[in-house]
């Protein structure tokens, strides 16, 4: 199965305002990659980019789950929501009148000028970003240094578009998980992502694409407990030609921390853990 395969099996039922996303779209066990919540929702309207997409987070998004679909418009711009019941769950707006405007090559070349890695980020098995062992997932582990998250990267054949280009999804589900490593490692707590603005500007070749999130630019965001913070990161073409960005607001949590510790035991050594994570114990502690 090829990523937009799967996202037509999610939409199966869309004449019925119905979605469903399969299991293995599935960031956490059992809840949508906000990447492929993001993904779907331009799946649904197939914009010609360059395009913005804005989409909120408001709670966690079940697999395997009939969840029911709104749509509508506002002039150029194209809004939708998922529901669960009554409860609104996620929307989104896509514009292809408002799309941000500013330069990321100048953290392209400050990355070229201090590239050399201190390590590689940690994923569990069953991620659509990170898993090793997801059909439809990415593999994707960012490497790290004090400034910068990156990934050199070549799409894997199940994004593979029907016209030979890579699936809008790569950015989307990329982006949206360098993201949320750029927040978890300011807070040093995992966490979720609730706000996903991502700029397409052009389609995405199948060839290698340059994923970076500079470390330093992560700010706090409206919360005086530093709860949430604001993270950007981009991709380019090899050759440095800009073709996405994101903006990701992040919201760190110990409770999250704990609930990835085993998932993240199953490839990572405990102590490679503790030093993105302090909070996480030592063997035998409470905390352990």
């Amino acid at each position: 199965m090829t990523i937009d395969e799967g996202l037509r099996e999610a939409l199966a039922e869309v004449t019925r305002g119905r979605i469903t996303f399969p299991r293995d779209f599935h960031g956490f066990p059992g809840t949508v990659h906000g990447g492929a919540v993001a993904a779907l929702f331009y799946r649904l309207t197939l914009p010609r980019p360059p395009v913005h997409l804005r989409m909120d987070l408001m709670r966690g998004i079940p697999t395997d789950t009939p969840l029911g679909l709104t749509t509508g418009s506002n002039g150029p711009e194209a809004r939708l929501a998922l529901n669960q019941g009554d409860r609104r769950l996620a929307e989104a707006t896509l514009s292809r009148e408002t799309v941000p405007g500013a330069d990321p090559r100048p953290v392209r070349s400050a990355w070229s000028d201090d590239r050399a890695p201190q390590g590689e980020m940690p994923g569990t098995t069953t991620c659509l970003a990170c898993g090793s062992a997801n059909p439809l997932g990415l593999g994707v582990r960012f490497l790290f240094n004090d400034r910068f998250l990156w990934k050199e990267y070549m799409p894997r054949e199940t994004y593979r578009a029907r016209d030979g280009s890579a699936h809008p999804a790569l950015a989307t589900i990329m982006l949206d998980e360098l993201g949320w490593w750029l927040g978890a490692l300011a807070q040093a707590e995992c966490g979720v992502t609730t706000e996903v603005a991502i700029t397409m500007r052009r389609p995405l070749p199948f060839e290698p694409v340059l994923a970076i999130g500079d470390r330093g630019a992560v700010s706090v965001d409206g919360d005086p407990r530093g709860r949430y913070c604001r993270t950007a990161g981009y991709l380019f073409t090899a050759g440095g030609e800009v073709l996405a960005a994101a903006d990701v607001r992040f919201a760190g949590s110990r409770a999250y921390t704990k609930r990835l510790l085993e998932p993240f035991l199953q490839t990572t050594d405990l102590e490679t853990l503790r030093r993105l994570f302090p909070g996480v114990g030592s063997p035998g502690s409470r905390e352990g």
